[in-house]
């Protein structure tokens, strides 16, 4: 079949997804040819039937069958070559990185016909463009030299770490060839890229047959320019041909436009010929009539033709903040603050330059280290919103945060606003991949509308699970139906993606900008995307030092020479505000949470992550005691100083980059255990600030309190009475009453040695927001109930009976005797608090969503026998100890506690484990009976249930709830506390399935205490001796308020304070306005509220008290202030922002709440307590 010199074949195996729309896809041809002379061939209208005859690679769009790399030049010769070796994967365009690496890079393919040619023939090329592409593709068949453009189609990534790449797109280019231009033996093919860029190959195919016609037509691109004051649009007219055109004319018209165009093809034999065509800019769609001439024969065309977009690119310049992995904290610092000074410089010379600061604490860094001119010089732009900073303090993984902790996290930033006007209305969060849903709750209490996420897809394939780039802006509802804008955006050093590598020959920079930028607007040119601007987040990657010019002169350059796609160089916040203002009301609404995909990490560094998570909760108590220390005794200086230090390394713990970036392949490395030493002591720090905190705190607090000599005081930061198990330590004769009753308390001794005891005894009915005291005494030692011995297997009390296996040291039933149910699936294949030891995993899929990866092989181990070290009937209930080893595991011990009071199974894990760098994961299972399962996790303002509340590709392998795991069957329900180990796994174990839906078949929970899957930043292996504390409750229908009461028990338990004289200071003292016995400071007395913590306030304007509603439920809380003279209180935002002046009284004050949320007061109030006397 013979073909016109203007037609030639496109034919697509893989059709376009729908929601391409590509202008090319948009066009509906309508075409009339006119044949002339000229046109030697007839159209082909069908697909003819099509034959395979030789092949190299799959069109599967990964091309792993390739060999790695790119070659100057190549031949593979068909039936003889393989591609793994021979057939390199990568090809680089003519265009290099200086003249030394430019040049033609031929790649040619040598192959036998069966049978002399006859008929039609084609190659069909499968392109992937990773990076940007060049703008032609050269075939040479034999003799003859063919010329195709580069055109971009959307490609959906292959696995998670492609979803990275910003630019990827793909071309499938079916190239027509004849039987003229073949022969039986000695054919080659030849394929050159032209111009800047590269491509990857997914599949070369030659075959039998023709595909269908591609016509010619005049195609819209995105380029705008400003011709002679009006605005034209660069369009593209496309030629296709299949002999040489000397001299060829077009005569155009678009709406009542027209316009004339002349070409030729130059050397080349055959292919399709782009021609710019500057058109007036259209206000909508119309038609486009072409009639060509070509060396006298004549065709002609009439189509439909669709105007493009007027695009905004907001670039939005950020240095990605790693502390640490590139080099040594100290020296990153420093890096950033001469960064810091780089942007300044920018701005100086660029005046539409704008620079975002991804963390404030790269401001908070700067301002400790520079002298007044410089802080100054930064102000002054920050004022002008040209130097903007994130609300966010640091770079946290949010699915470790607690709710006080994501608050804290946005103080900084707060302050600066307050203080210099600077900025306070963005946030992002870079680099880690997944968020936690309380976010637009939290940012949307504080006044900051949208967020943004650079996500990175390493071991986090959430954008390849889904279209959130894609369809990126979007509003994220959260959990009350509170919405923020988001962009969710492949990776970050996106500017930097769009100018290119350093060109010796910087004008190619500016080359291979024009290239970037519409392989970039590929994804978004659809039907359904309602704006037109786009977000470039960041530019330059992990602690990089930013250019003398931050690239300003491509923008420059650019705006110059285009209208549009204009370049915005902005901060975030302008960007949301564009797309607020002009497509709020067309913007899709994603609701959910993102799972917590690198929040796994931290189960590399367990001890300190357990010692983390305990400081989380101890700083909030020390506030709130020395909050009310101080406005008891003014002399009392509140020490924000020292709680801001001490929040600091909570954060910076929790901060995403945990170690160098050959932590696993170097671990011995100086530079490795280095990083991991300062960020260790993140943590330690931390906690040795909070407990101290906590006893100056209690220590000022008990000044109030009017002991008589030494006392336990059991304090309550909760609005409820409770009654908890506590440990103190004691002399040997010493013991504990009661004061209230004056009775003698009964004790469970721990441990006694060397003169002194460690006991356990039950704090019954401590006040709400209070305290309760307990004396400690030497003489008349009491004859209370003591433990008691006792044999067996099996310990109870009036609420649970529990049996442990002889085996593996866990529990072969649990039984509920109030609800007559027992809570161990008995055909589970592990017992409840089993341990397991999982090795294997090396080059699997557990390491990364990687494509042609094996599945994981796992090994599990457990232990094979248990001795049951110790089972006693305790004065409240009964406690047995068990203790079994494993693999690498010398030494498990699990205690199990159950109260005769309480409705609860207390259990602690010692773990003694060996350090190995072998492949490994650590799990204590929970395998709970339930025939129904219905999961749901404790974020930090509520619950979220896998898979109905997670956003598409959220991680659902591994989850991480702030303390509680809800498991409801029916009516019935299991509350499961982790106060320490933060991840866990549902239904199974971690086997790298990468999950895109979890199936929930049964009730099982997986504490998932310890992994080194990570082959970078976390920690290549961990030993040494860990304590794991968890906790169980049922019963019918558990309501939010019995669940946020079991969570406080046993996450902020009432805590022991030894208020104790030294041998050279008595405690007693007269006078003081608090009764021993017990007592509240303040009152709460509504049962879906539970107290947060209370503070001075950061403008030191009164007391600030923060609580949230845990029951979806709004209305108003009576707040009772009966040590406090109230002069006037308003209700705030998270950041302690004044909203409204709140009713109230000397003694009260009535608070609004709403589902779900925190609720944050300024009390502006004095002590109503008799102040003790001046020394």
């Amino acid at each position: 079949m013979k073909t016109s010199a203007l037609i030639v074949s496109t034919h697509c195996r893989r059709p376009l997804p729908t929601r391409t729309a590509d202008a090319r896809t948009a066009l509906a041809l309508l075409i009339s040819v006119t044949l002339g002379l000229w046109l030697a061939l007839p159209v082909q209208t069908a697909a003819a039937q099509r034959e395979v005859l030789w092949n190299i690679g799959t069109p599967d769009g990964v091309g792993i069958e390739f060999a790695p790399g790119a070659r100057n030049q190549l031949t593979y010769t068909v039936g003889q070559s393989t591609p793994s070796k021979d057939f390199a994967g990568h090809q680089t365009g003519s265009v290099g990185f200086d003249p030394a690496s430019s040049g033609e890079k031929p790649y040619t393919i040598a192959f036998d016909l069966k049978e002399p040619p006859s008929g039609d023939y084609h190659l069909a090329l499968d392109l992937i463009y990773r990076s940007g592409a060049p703008r032609q593709i050269k075939i040479k068949v034999n003799n003859r030299t063919g010329i195709f453009p580069v055109r971009h189609e959307p490609k959906k990534s292959s696995y998670g770490e492609e979803a990275n790449v910003m630019l990827m797109a793909k071309q499938h280019l079916v190239v027509p060839i004849d039987a003229a231009s073949l022969k039986q033996a000695g054919n080659q093919i030849t394929i050159t890229p032209l111009g800047i860029g590269g491509w990857d190959y997914d599949a070369v195919t030659f075959a039998r047959g023709a595909g269908d016609a591609e016509k010619p037509r005049l195609e819209p691109t995105i380029f705008f320019k400003g011709g002679k004051g009006k605005l034209v649009e660069i369009c593209q007219l496309v030629v296709p041909f299949q002999k040489r055109i000397t001299s060829g004319t077009a005569n155009i018209q678009v709406g009542k436009d027209k316009l004339t165009a002349s070409f030729s093809s130059g050397e080349y034999d055959f292919g399709v010929l782009t021609q710019p065509v500057e058109v007036p800019a259209q206000s909508q769609p119309g038609t486009a009539s072409l009639q060509l001439t070509c060396d006298g024969a004549t065709a002609s065309a009439t189509h439909e033709f669709k105007p493009a977009k007027q695009w905004k690119v907001f670039i939005c310049p950020k240095v990605h903040n790693d502390v640490g992995y590139t080099d040594l904290q100290p020296h990153v610092n420093e890096l950033d603050n001469r960064n810091t000074d780089q942007a300044l410089d920018i701005m100086d010379r660029f005046p539409f330059y704008k620079f975002n600061f991804e963390t404030a604490w790269l401001v908070d860094n700067y301002l400790d280290c520079r002298t007044a001119v410089p802080k100054k010089r930064f102000f002054d732009y920050a004022k002008k919103d040209r130097a903007t900073i994130n609300v966010l303090y640091l770079n946290l993984m949010t699915g470790l945060c607690t709710g006080e902790e994501l608050y804290r996290s946005m103080y900084f930033t707060q302050r600066l606003h307050r203080d210099h006007g600077s900025s306070f209305d963005f946030a992002c969060l870079t680099d880690a991949p997944s968020h936690t849903w309380f976010l637009p709750s939290l940012l949307s209490d504080v006044g900051v509308k949208a967020f943004s996420n650079g996500s990175n897809q390493t071991r986090a394939p959430i954008l390849h699970f889904s279209d959130l780039n894609e369809n990126s802006p979007f509003y994220w509802e959260g959990l009350n139906g509170e919405r923020i804008f988001m962009w969710y955006a492949r990776s970050y050093t996106q500017w930097k993606r769009l100018t290119g590598p350093d060109f010796t020959d910087k004008s190619a920079n500016y080359d291979y900008l024009k290239t970037s930028v519409p392989q970039f607007l590929t994804q978004f040119l659809r039907s359904d995307y309602a704006p037109d601007a786009v977000m470039i987040y960041g530019a330059y990657v992990d602690n990089a030092a930013i250019p003398d010019t931050g690239e300003a002169e491509l923008i420059e350059q650019w705006n110059r020479e285009y209208e549009f796609p204009k370049l915005v160089c902005a901060s975030d916040a302008e960007y949301f505000n564009y797309i607020d203002k002009n497509f709020g009301t067309r913007l899709p609404t994603y609701r959910g949470d993102c799972g917590a995909y690198w929040e796994d990490g931290v189960a590399s560094t367990t001890a300190a992550t357990t010692l983390n998570r305990r400081s989380q909760q101890i700083l909030p108590a020390a506030e709130t005691a020395a909050a009310l220390a101080t406005i008891f005794d003014p002399r009392n200086r509140y020490p924000h100083e020292d709680f801001w230090g001490a929040w600091k390394n909570v954060m910076f713990y929790n901060e995403h980059t945990w170690g160098a970036h050959n932590s696993v392949s170097q671990p011995d490395r100086e530079f490795v255990t280095r990083q991991w030493e300062i960020k260790e002591a993140y943590a330690t720090r931390a906690n040795l600030d909070a407990r101290n905190l906590l006893a100056r705190g209690f220590n000022r607090l008990c000044q109030q309190i009017n002991v008589s000599g030494d006392t336990v005081l059991a304090f309550n930061w909760q609005n409820y009475a409770r009654t908890e198990p506590l440990e103190v330590e004691i002399s040997g004769g010493q013991h504990l009453v009661e004061i209230a009753t004056d009775k003698p308390v009964p004790l469970d001794v721990i441990l006694e040695k060397d003169g002194w005891k460690r006991v356990r005894f039950l704090a019954e009915g401590v006040p709400a927001l209070g305290y309760k005291g307990y004396a400690i005494r030497s003489l008349n030692q009491p004859d209370v109930k003591k433990n008691e011995k006792a044999s067996g297997d099996t310990i109870e009390s009036k609420f649970y009976r529990l049996t442990v296996d002889s085996q593996t040291g866990g529990l072969k039933s649990l039984f509920d005797k109030t609800d007559n149910r027992e809570l161990v699936d008995g055909a589970a294949p592990y017992k409840l608090n089993q341990y397991l030891y999982v090795s294997g995993g090396e080059g699997s899929l557990i390491l990364n969503h990687t494509f042609g990866t094996p599945p994981a092989s796992l090994k599990t181990d457990v232990p094979v026998s248990a001795d049951i070290v110790e089972n006693l009937k305790t004065p409240f209930g009964q406690r047995l100890i068990v203790e079994t080893k494993a693999k690498n595991t010398p030494k498990v011990r699990s205690e199990y506690l159950v109260y005769d009071a309480l409705k609860r199974v207390d259990i602690v894990n010692t773990v003694v484990k060996e350090e190995t760098r072998a492949k490994e994961a650590v799990y204590f299972v929970f395998p709970f009976a339930a025939k129904q399962p219905a999961f749901e996790m404790q974020i930090q303002n509520g619950w979220c249930r896998p898979n109905d509340d997670q956003l598409p590709g959220a991680c659902r392998e591994w989850f991480t709830p702030q303390n509680l795991v809800h498991l409801r069957d029916g009516s019935f329900d299991v509350a499961w506390a982790t106060p320490d180990a933060p991840l866990v796994c549902l239904t199974d174990i971690n086997r790298g399935k990468w999950p895109a839906h979890l199936p929930i078949t049964n009730g099982h929970v997986y504490s998932y205490v310890m992994h080194n899957y990570w082959f970078t930043n976390y920690r290549a292996e961990q030993g040494g001796t860990f304590k794991f504390r968890y906790s169980v409750t049922s019963g019918s229908n558990l309501g939010r308020e019995a669940l946020a009461r079991f969570d406080a028990d046993t996450r902020a338990p009432v805590l022991a304070y030894p208020f104790v004289s030294s041998f050279s200071a008595a405690v007693a003292k007269a006078g003081r306005p608090m009764p021993a016995a017990s007592g509240s400071f303040l009152g709460l007395d509504v049962a879906s509220l539970q107290m947060v913590t209370l503070k001075e306030a950061e403008d030191r304007d009164g007391l600030i008290l923060r609580f949230r509603e845990i029951a979806g439920r709004a209305g108003e809380a009576e707040l009772q202030l009966p040590t406090l003279r109230l002069k006037e209180a308003h209700l705030c935002n998270g950041v302690e922002v004044n909203q409204r002046k709140l009713t109230s009284t000397a003694t009260s004050v009535r608070v609004p709440y709403k589902p779900n949320q925190y609720v944050t007061v300024r009390l502006k109030a004095e002590s109503a307590l008799k102040q003790v006397a001046a020394r």
